[in-house]
C-alpha cells in the first residue's frame, strides 16, 4: 500500500483536528498510509476538488459524506 496523495493537504493529517494522540496514530495507520480510499477526508477532497472539507471532519466518519458534497 501506498500512502495518501493528500496528506499533506489534509486538516486530519496535519493535526488540525484535535484528537487523543493513540487514534490519531491508529487512523494515521488506516486512512492516510493504508486504505485511504475508505477515508471520508479523502472522499471529500477527491470528489470536491479540496473545496468542501469541513475542518472537523474525521477519517472514520463515512456517513457524512454525502452529506457534506450535497451541499
Amino acid at each position: 500500500m501506498h500512502a495518501c496523495q493528500y496528506r499533506l493537504a489534509c486538516p486530519f493529517y496535519q493535526h488540525r483536528i484535535p484528537i487523543h494522540d493513540m487514534m490519531y496514530a491508529t487512523y494515521v495507520d488506516r486512512y492516510c498510509t493504508g486504505q485511504h480510499e475508505n477515508c471520508a477526508v479523502y472522499q471529500v477532497l477527491r470528489a470536491s476538488n479540496f473545496l468542501k472539507v469541513p475542518k472537523d471532519l474525521y477519517p472514520n466518519q463515512t456517513f457524512r459524506v454525502k452529506e457534506i458534497l450535497n451541499q
